[in-house]
């Protein structure tokens, strides 16, 4: 009667280790970034992402008034409040990160009219965001 209860406990722990590997290969397909169905919205998102931060740090350039450094290369060039740049926004006080694998673009950069637009370099659309930080269709 043991024996028989052992032979089926075994069966069925051999049959739940294959169901977890198996379900850890799915999901190990469906993660990896070169195989993911998911890999095109991940690096589109990281796009966004990014024009979203840099819309944080532009908003953080206009608020201070024009009290920054436009370059290290011209320290007595004074930027203006009504404009924000990459090279402005990535300085210590605004502190943007700029990711080198999405490539961003500022059409505008003025607090009223802002507007820019970034595209991951593995990603499949361009993301353009507005004056108010979020995205335009």
């Amino acid at each position: 009667m043991f024996g028989t209860f052992h032979a089926i406990h075994n069966e069925q722990g051999k049959t739940n280790v294959v169901i977890f590997l198996v379900g850890m290969a799915v999901l190990a397909f469906l993660l990896h970034p070169k195989t993911s169905p998911f890999a095109d919205d991940y690096y589109n998102f990281k796009a966004e992402t990014q024009l979203k931060k840099l819309h944080s740090s532009c908003s953080l350039v206009w608020a201070a008034g024009g009290q920054h450094n436009v370059s290290s290369a011209n320290k007595n060039k004074k930027g203006s409040a009504a404009e924000c740049d990459l090279a402005t926004a990535v300085l210590k006080p605004y502190n943007f990160i700029h990711d080198t694998d999405v490539v961003i673009t500022i059409n505008n950069g003025t607090r009223d009219g802002f507007s820019a637009t970034a595209k991951h370099k593995k990603g499949t659309q361009t993301t353009t965001i507005g004056a108010k930080g979020e995205s335009v269709s």
